[in-house]
């Protein structure tokens, strides 16, 4: 079904001309990216627990911190990992924080998991990687254990920090207390073939943040979350050139950009992806966007040639948001303005009740420009479209309205070429009331 709907949606896309306002189709990672392979080892260490007895609220004291830490130590700067295997019965490592050294990674084998003790509360995060060309390679599984213990702060699952060429492939993340995966500062991640499986009721714990990075890919990756599905942000720098593709999101608060965008978002290529409000068992995301751009003159900045393409969206609310006023948020405050931003190709079905779209740019000088091509939706709600320029081509009754909306048709001419280009057309736009 996911493949039939997407070749679907892909033979809709026409060549379309609007030769005096140019849109830029984002390209994404600019690095040639290609399935991860799993390094070989440097150390294997032997499982000395099972799950069933660390897989609790008060584990034992005893852990693995120092000999995982040791062996991490060891192996830095060899290009190789260190294993988590198991032995016998013994499935189970159980660490406190732990700090993967340049040059290197960490591999938990199959059937194999590693989980956080409660000494992560006091720590900011359980995999701490500052350092380049470091990885954490499946297929077992990385647990924060916010499933069966409570905990007080909010540490996140895996860390990085300017940690250049970082790989997270064929490995499972799951019942983080905050974010699972964090990546900030850099040149070059990539997420291949990662799940993420933390209940869509943990409060702010997103799937994958991509915050202050440039080139990073995310390929073949299942996220059930409890927020963003994948958010990208600009706490400590801009965020520019990133690529998600071929990834499904449950249960999640959708495919975002922001909130914090106040350094710059620029070249973000969402394609080929699909967006389920609820998990595959059923539980509804407590805020079930789907393509979500977000922010707020708290924190708000630039984003620019931003192309979400081919999405498949089920069980949502919030179908598409382009939203400037977005809410309280922390950082630094700026303009929110939003340029290049499209939507080519998008689907929805078994929409919530109560669904919408909104189109909201910041104000009459810092318009939203919003290209949508190719969109089929279940709900054409609209609610609090403002302050918006949009372009629009084959999108049913789709149809925003509001205060500063002005809607250009398009000029349509068909083509196999499916690079495509926008403007207005030299007819007079027809403008939006209410």
């Amino acid at each position: 079904m996911r493949n039939t709907t997407r070749l679907i949606l892909a033979a809709g896309i026409t060549l379309l001309t609007l030769p005096l306002a140019a849109q830029t189709v984002a390209t994404g990672d600019s690095r040639s990216v290609t399935q991860p392979s799993t390094p070989s080892s440097c150390q294997t260490l032997s499982a000395q627990f099972t799950s069933s007895a660390v897989d609790v609220n008060t584990p034992t004291t005893t852990d693995d911190t120092s000999r995982i830490q040791s062996a991490l130590s060891a192996c830095a700067n060899t290009g190789k990992a260190v294993v988590l295997a198991a032995s016998g019965s013994n499935n189970a490592f159980l660490a406190g924080e732990l700090t993967i050294e340049t040059d290197e990674a960490l591999v938990v084998n199959s059937g194999v998991t590693l989980y956080a003790n409660n000494s992560v509360n006091s720590d900011k995060e359980f995999i701490n990687i500052p350092n380049s060309n470091t990885g954490i390679y499946g297929p077992g599984a990385i647990d924060g254990r916010a499933n069966v213990h409570t905990f007080s702060a909010t540490p996140r699952l895996v860390q990085t920090t300017n940690a250049s060429n970082f790989v997270s492939y064929n490995i499972t993340l799951q019942n983080a207390a905050h974010p699972n995966l964090y990546i900030e500062g850099g040149n070059g991640a990539t997420i291949w073939n990662t799940t993420i499986n933390t209940s869509p009721t943990q409060a702010n714990a997103d799937g994958i943040d991509i915050d202050s990075i440039t080139n990073v890919t995310v390929n073949q990756s299942n996220i059930t979350a409890g927020d963003d599905g994948i958010a990208v942000k600009t706490n400590s720098g801009p965020a520019s050139n990133i690529t998600v593709e071929n990834t499904n999101v449950f249960g999640t608060h959708g495919l975002s950009i922001g909130s914090q965008t106040f350094h710059g978002v620029t070249n973000i290529l969402f394609n080929n992806n699909y967006i389920y409000g609820k998990t595959s068992g059923g539980t509804a995301s407590t805020d079930a966007n789907a393509i979500n751009i977000k922010t707020d003159p708290e924190c708000g900045g630039l984003v620019q040639q931003v192309t979400y393409e081919n999405t498949c969206i089920r069980y949502a609310k919030h179908l598409i948001i382009v939203n400037a006023e977005y809410g309280s948020c922390s950082g630094t405050a700026g303009t929110p303005q939003f340029k290049n931003i499209i939507v080519n190709g998008a689907k929805s079905e078994n929409s919530v009740s109560g669904a919408y779209e909104t189109f909201a740019g910041y104000n009459s000088s810092n318009l939203a420009q919003i290209y949508l091509a190719n969109i089929s939706l279940d709900n054409v709600t609209q609610n609090g479209d403002e302050y918006a320029t949009i372009f629009l081509d084959n999108v049913g009754s789709l149809s925003p309205s509001g205060t500063d909306v002005t809607k250009y048709p398009a000029a349509r001419r068909s083509s196999s070429n499916f690079n495509h280009t926008w403007a207005h057309p030299a007819a007079q736009p027809y403008r939006a009331t209410g």
